[in-house]
């Protein structure tokens, strides 16, 4: 896996986007017009800001998903297939149960956007079972694959998605197809790991004395995101260390002391092939 650039916007992309964007808004608006008791049906979008499901695609949250040259050639073409005629034919949804209608559309997107997050997770499960596991003393002599197995996906939120599932209404099927789209984005896992780390430093800094931890916090704000995911899993995915006991407590120190030993340590991480090809691809 080749590392993908960021994307340097030109002048035609921008308008492409703009353009495309209005296509598919008028069709989508006409088809809502011409039979609004199938509004429902039609493929609608999540928008963070309002926090609902809206009938349009949004320029602004199409641009907060493109990352890379990759993603923008991936949301612009799943936009323009919905241009083509009988796109927005509806169907049954694949194994429903419930005789939920979709669109032609949304089944061949959603399958796939399936195929590209599922790949990635794959991905990114072989590379985490090969993570040295380690704690303030140093390396524990085996990997995050040998202590978790075939639970190590399901802890990771790894396992591999369904696009369609029994018993999903039209709603579930949009929510779906915006959660495709998200974890599609080039940038999704470097997001995530941002994510974690920001989460961990505040509950660091809210939950244990400042001068007990500053070091710690000052190493893991210098750290390399993904650097920092692939710490925070050697280490058990130790989240609870964020939650100290009573301070002045003997086990409020013990936290303190694992903290410091392991974030400050010498011992690194073993760079193993797979790990490296994380740090440089994801």
């Amino acid at each position: 896996m080749s590392r993908q650039s960021n994307i340097k916007w030109r002048i035609q992309d921008e308008r492409e986007l703009a353009q495309v964007a209005r296509d598919f808004n008028r069709k989508l608006s006409r088809l809502i017009d011409a039979n609004p008791n199938n509004a429902s049906i039609y493929p609608k979008f999540y928008n963070p800001a309002t926090q609902q499901l809206e009938s349009e695609v949004s320029i602004s949250n199409l641009k907060e998903l493109i990352t890379t040259r990759a993603d923008y050639n991936r949301y612009m073409n799943m936009l323009k297939r919905f241009l083509k005629e009988g796109a927005e034919d509806i169907v049954d949804a694949p194994g429903n149960d419930y005789g939920t209608k979709t669109t032609r559309w949304h089944i061949q997107e959603m399958n796939r956007l399936k195929g590209n997050v599922n790949r990635k997770k794959e991905a990114r499960l072989e590379e985490f079972k090969d993570i040295e596991m380690a704690s303030s003393e140093g390396s524990l002599g085996y990997s995050l694959g040998d202590r978790f197995g075939m639970g190590l996906a399901s802890r990771n939120q790894l396992s591999p998605t369904k696009a369609f599932t029994p018993s999903q209404n039209q709603a579930d099927i949009n929510y779906k197809l915006s959660s495709l789209i998200k974890q599609s984005k080039s940038s999704y896992y470097r997001d995530k790991a941002q994510i974690l780390k920001e989460n961990y430093v505040r509950e660091l800094e809210r939950n244990y004395n400042r001068k007990d931890v500053a070091k710690v916090i000052d190493v893991i704000n210098k750290m390399d995101n993904e650097l920092f995911v692939l710490k925070f899993e050697a280490h058990g995915d130790k989240m609870e260390l964020a939650y100290p006991p009573e301070r002045g407590t003997s086990e409020y120190q013990a936290n303190v002391d694992e903290l410091v030993g392991y974030w400050i340590s010498s011992n690194p991480i073993q760079l193993t092939p797979a790990i490296i090809s994380t740090l440089l691809n994801l």
